[in-house]
C-alpha cells in the first residue's frame, strides 16, 4: 500500500513538473522562419491596421511589406509591439508574446517576403 502511494505521489509530481505555462496559441505559434506574407502580414492585419492603415488615418502605416519593414528598421516597431501593456502598441493591449517573436526574428533574418 505504501508502494501505490509513493508511486502516486511521484507521478503527481511529475505532471506538475512537466507542464507547461505557456498557452497553446504560444506553443502553436512556434515559427522558426517566418515570411511577412504567411505570417507577419496576418499579424499586422489582425493587430495593426485597424489605426495604422490609409482608412485609420495614423501613421506609419502597416498595410504593406515595405510600410512595415520601414517601420521597423525607422520607426521603432519592434520596441513599441514588445513594451509592456499600456506603454506600447496596440493600444489595445500587448498582443501575446509568440507574435512578437514572429515580427522580431522575420526582422532578424532579414525582412523575407
Amino acid at each position: 500500500m505504501k508502494t501505490i502511494g509513493t508511486l502516486l505521489i511521484a507521478a503527481v509530481a511529475f505532471v506538475a513538473v512537466s507542464c507547461e505555462s505557456r498557452t497553446y496559441d504560444e506553443v502553436s505559434a512556434t515559427v522558426t522562419d517566418p515570411t511577412y506574407t504567411a505570417d507577419v502580414k496576418p499579424i499586422m492585419s489582425g493587430n495593426c491596421t485597424s489605426c495604422h492603415s490609409v482608412d485609420g488615418n495614423q501613421e506609419p502605416y502597416l498595410e504593406t511589406y515595405d510600410q512595415v519593414r520601414n517601420a521597423v528598421i525607422e520607426n521603432g516597431l519592434l520596441d513599441e509591439i514588445s513594451a509592456s501593456s499600456g506603454d506600447g502598441m496596440p493600444e489595445s493591449g500587448r498582443m501575446p508574446q509568440s507574435k512578437i517573436n514572429i515580427v522580431t526574428t522575420w526582422a532578424e533574418n532579414g525582412f523575407p517576403n
